[in-house]
């Protein structure tokens, strides 16, 4: 047998209101009464314990997956909702406030329900309404009969600005079926989404110092949605955001750790949020730091070991590559990898990509100078010097550096590239030999410029070929007829 006659089934009250209001219906007392009618340990069913909630659905009789959507299962360190883990304090079944607007629409004392989103830590205020919330008398209860008691029914206040996205996003969220595009938010927690737009408003509005536990509820409000119009936007805005969090810290030193940069959002994400799988933005946080900092290898970042150094500052460059501090200052400033006006403090704040940086100082350690180049190219110095002036040929210290034209070397590494591509050419039949000639017989022959052939060679839009028993650029062979006959026509 069932329980009847029943009350209408509302899925935005609290399973423990709505057990409340229909056990005051039949028995005249609380809900304690019923459930001991219907053999439901009190405790197990006021906790959220799927036993119990399944036994009063089947006893009132509902479906259990509705009865079920608006329980909270409570726990000592936290609890779940829907499947979903939460921390403490983050959402609680116990009537803290309300709205008096929605409590007025509901009729006498004997009707009040208390809503399912009023229990989040981050509503402060009647999204339907627009007033703030009102604390209830006894903020233990598990109903709006006990917690309000004798009391009076708070005044209607009207909260300031408009009602929040977020609000709205977690009504959806929690009584709607979601938004088809919203994948990105839709495959986290809703404590993930709150909590993470929360860190990230706090910190973006009061600094990196900030302590949320002391802000007003207004405060908090401002900051999750100042938070959740750029965590909803995904993991390129929140980027941005933590570019400016950086950015704004007050810390300069290059030693400055990531609680100096990012403050209390590194410090919940490091410390505070163990229980909880915080979500993405962990993972953001972390690789922001990587990106940024000249983290250590072997260095645990929240809660990640990492194993590849993509930073380096000055001295730890100085270090890897043993180039004496002073003298790879001055040849990074060469690079244009420093600015030539920074100081010896600035230099030392600065960070350096690890892999890009040392291969560059590595290549100059082993670089060609500009009088050895026709050499290890197998090519005249008339040809490598017009490959050098049309920038064919690329030095390691740009051009536009100073103290680049007194000392002009070029990296093995781009001078082997180009020998790799010559030695991809095809080789030169020797039966067709007789019809073509080394491309400096073929420059004097009216073909063209030197470094115009080789280049349309490089592309593809002239046919060269490789002599095997000659050596770099020397080696290459061309059709004169041909070139020259083309440049006639042109």
């Amino acid at each position: 047998m069932t329980l009847w006659p029943t009350l209408p089934f509302d899925s935005e009250e609290t399973l423990l209101s709505y057990a409340d209001r229909l056990a005051m219906m039949h028995t005249g007392w609380g809900m304690g009464r019923l459930l001991k009618d219907f053999g439901i340990n009190v405790e197990h069913f006021t906790s959220g314990r799927e036993e119990a909630v399944a036994a009063f659905a089947e006893g009132v009789g509902l479906p259990f997956e509705d009865i079920q959507r608006t329980s909270v299962r409570t726990l000592p360190w936290g609890g779940s909702f829907r499947s979903e883990p939460i921390s403490k304090g983050f959402l609680s079944p116990q009537v803290a406030c309300y709205c008096p607007a929605c409590l007025e629409e509901d009729g006498q004392r004997s009707r009040h329900k208390f809503r399912l989103l009023w229990g989040f830590h981050h509503v402060v205020r009647c999204d339907r309404h627009n007033v703030w919330l009102t604390q209830t008398p006894q903020t233990k209860a598990n109903n709006m009969r006990v917690a309000l008691g004798d009391a009076p029914m708070g005044e209607r206040v009207a909260a300031t600005a408009e009602t929040p996205a977020y609000l709205s996003w977690l009504r959806e969220r929690v009584h709607g079926h979601g938004s088809p595009n919203d994948k990105w938010l839709a495959e986290q927690t809703i404590e993930q989404v709150l909590t993470a737009s929360e860190m990230l408003g706090c910190v973006l509005e009061h600094g990196h110092k900030v302590t949320p536990k002391k802000l007003s509820l207004p405060q908090t409000e401002e900051a999750t949605d100042i938070g959740f119009s750029i965590y909803g936007e995904g993991p390129e805005a929140i980027t941005e955001a933590l570019d400016t969090i950086r950015g704004t810290s007050p810390a300069k030193a290059v030693q400055a750790g990531p609680l100096a940069y990012y403050g209390k959002l590194f410090d919940w994400l490091d410390r505070r949020c163990n229980k909880i799988d915080p979500g993405p933005i962990r993972d953001l946080l972390r690789d922001h730091i990587v990106k940024h900092s000249a983290v250590e290898p072997g260095t645990m970042v929240l809660g990640v070991e990492i194993t590849e150094r993509r930073y380096h500052t000055l001295s730890s460059l100085s270090e890897a590559v043993g180039v004496k501090r002073p003298r790879l200052s001055r040849l990074l400033k060469k690079m244009g990898e420093l600015p030539a006006d920074a100081s010896e403090v600035e230099s030392g704040g600065m960070v350096f990509e690890a892999a890009r940086t040392v291969s560059l100082i590595e290549d100059y350690k082993t670089a060609i100078l500009l009088k050895d180049v026709p050499e290890y190219l197998g090519a005249s110095k008339r040809q490598v010097e017009n490959l050098y002036r049309r920038g064919i040929l690329q030095p390691l210290i740009p051009r536009t550096a100073r103290g680049a034209v007194r000392h002009v070397v070029f990296g093995r590494k781009h001078l082997d590239e180009i020998l790799k591509r010559i030695s991809e050419l095809p080789d030169l039949d020797e039966t067709e030999a007789g019809n073509f000639h080394p491309i400096s017989y073929a420059c004097q022959r009216g073909a063209g410029c030197f470094e115009d052939i080789l280049v349309d060679i490089f592309e593809g839009r002239v046919s060269g070929f490789r002599n095997r028993d000659q050596f770099g650029i020397g080696s290459i062979y061309v059709d004169v007829s041909s070139l020259v006959a083309t440049k006639k026509s042109a």
